[in-house]
């Protein structure tokens, strides 16, 4: 049952690795006028599976780890990190779902989304290291 956290967070973290490049290249063609091009409902799509995922892996995670071990600290670091991560996933998600919605250009909004989803991408990249730790200390 412990496993289901991490192959959750893994599928999350290789789909936000798409929608991160479809989002720079949005950023470079509305920020830096660059011409490229930007899949704008794949990244919907996908940023949607993305977001949904990691947050039903830190909810799992959360409550396999108080089944499990009786207490969901164990993990240290990656559990904070984890909880310091799910406000970013959420502003990125809200603000997503109001994106998605034709109503002009909200060049600031946009600046907010990205920039929430790549703090969320960055501190993902930390709890894939401290699982992989943690995985190997208490499930391996």
């Amino acid at each position: 049952m412990l496993w289901i956290h991490p192959i959750l967070q893994l599928a999350a973290l290789l789909i936000a690795i798409r929608v991160l490049f479809m989002g720079i290249n949005r950023f470079r063609f509305q920020h830096l006028k660059q011409k490229c091009p930007f899949n704008w409902k794949g990244h919907v799509k996908y940023g949607k599976a993305a977001a949904w995922l990691w947050m039903a892996g830190l909810v799992l995670g959360v409550y396999v780890a108080q089944l499990t071990w009786g207490t969901t600290t164990l993990t240290g670091p990656h559990y904070d990190v984890g909880m310091l991560m799910w406000p970013f996933i959420l502003v990125g998600l809200v603000t997503g779902y109001i994106l998605q919605k034709p109503s002009g250009k909200r060049p600031g909004m946009a600046l907010v989304h990205g920039a929430s989803n790549a703090v969320a991408f960055v501190l993902a990249l930390y709890q894939t290291w401290s699982g992989v730790e943690a995985v190997r200390l208490l499930l391996l």
